[in-house]
């Protein structure tokens, strides 16, 4: 999915909207043979998850939590810029296998990388005026992308050599951006960063029933990154994995140490439709792509003009709340707990990191700003 110049938003309810479009676009995937969704498998995915007493589920429950590193940090508007920036730059996945080549870590390595580097430099990192001012060689140095690829020989000067781009440097734009795109928008808005937007939604929210809609849907409207939509066959189609992941990901980081931040609603959130996800699905006869699709994702093609990326993120979504449905008339849960989506999402995103899918060929869009 690229960022729409004019992008689409949902009229009513955010999270509504991601069901019932990517539901919509799914039945059109089934109804032409492109995706479908195996409820055979599914019903195999939960007895396997249920396999050792949830063993292998336990090992990743309530492991999505991006401040555990071995930071510290002075203020919690340190810790809100970092938990913000790492759910704003959560994408990169394209490139992943240039990143391993280059840099010997994958996107979200990388990102992690660049945040904790600015942190450790003691950078005013989640403001305006340091994103905005932010160059492409910064972006270089602090995340560690190369921006020069090999010296070739000029062929009309002979003994002289010439540098050519590097193919990260596109990735290392896209980051660029990302930085200077939020900047303007927060600007535009009022705000001075990042954290502070945030504790601006944290605090006007504190009454709403379902806070996590009401907080969502202000971070999509306001920061254009977080604008993950698209229109296929003269549909829209929502999915907004990165302004999920952030709503989550501030319940999850700060509501034990501060009260304010216990996000009522969370438990509507989807999957966080990445990469990793489609991928581990299809490995596990979840969704079952069409022969094309497979061929597709086989030979490594960017599907930024296809769309079928957002078909399979889409069809993800559908199958993980059909599992989670599935537990919850079965009465499945674990440690007293109901068993969530986002559970579900951690649970296949850590499989992902694991040996035995670790090597797969996953989807590929280049030209992407949301996962």
């Amino acid at each position: 999915m690229t960022k729409l110049e004019n992008p689409v938003l949902p009229k009513n309810d955010y999270i509504e909207a991601v069901r019932n479009s990517c539901n919509e676009l799914y039945l059109e995937s089934d109804k032409d043979n492109t995706i479908k969704i195996s409820n055979e498998h599914i019903d195999q995915f939960i007895e396997e998850m249920k396999t050792n007493d949830f063993e292998s589920f336990g090992k990743y429950y309530d492991t999505n939590n991006p401040l555990k590193v071995p930071l510290k940090f002075d203020t919690l508007e340190e810790e809100l810029n970092f938990v913000a920036l790492n759910s704003l730059l959560a994408f990169g996945s394209g490139w992943r296998d240039e990143l391993h080549e280059a840099c010997n870590r994958g996107a979200a390595n990388t990102i992690k990388f660049g945040i904790i580097s600015m942190h450790i430099s003691k950078m005013a990192y989640g403001t305006i005026n340091h994103m905005a001012g932010l160059t492409i060689t910064d972006i270089s140095s602090i995340f560690q992308i190369p921006l020069l690829g090999e010296e070739k020989q000029n062929e009309n000067m002979p003994g002289v050599t010439v540098s050519t781009q590097h193919c990260l440097r596109e990735f290392a734009e896209k980051i660029q951006y990302s930085f200077h795109k939020t900047a303007q928008d927060l600007k535009k808005n009022g705000y001075r960063s990042l954290a502070q937007f945030i504790m601006f939604l944290i605090n006007s929210t504190k009454n709403e029933v379902n806070r996590a809609e009401v907080i969502l849907k202000g971070i999509v409207n306001v920061l254009s990154v977080f604008q993950d939509s698209a229109i296929i066959n003269g549909k829209e189609v929502f999915i907004f994995k990165k302004a999920q992941l952030l709503v989550y990901t501030l319940h999850k980081a700060f509501h034990k140490k501060y009260p304010l931040f216990n996000i009522k609603g969370i438990e509507n959130l989807t999957i966080f439709a990445d990469n990793v996800i489609p991928t581990v699905l299809i490995k596990l006869g979840v969704l079952v792509p069409s022969s094309q699709v497979f061929k597709a994702i086989e030979n490594k093609e960017n599907m930024a003009k296809s769309n079928m990326d957002v078909k399979l993120r889409a069809a993800s979504i559908v199958a993980c709340e059909r599992i989670v449905k599935k537990l919850k008339s079965q009465n499945i849960s674990f440690m007293n707990n109901e068993i969530l989506e986002t559970d579900i999402d951690t649970y296949l995103w850590n499989l992902g990191k694991e040996e035995k899918y670790r090597d797969l060929i996953r989807i590929v869009n280049k030209d992407t700003i949301f996962y």
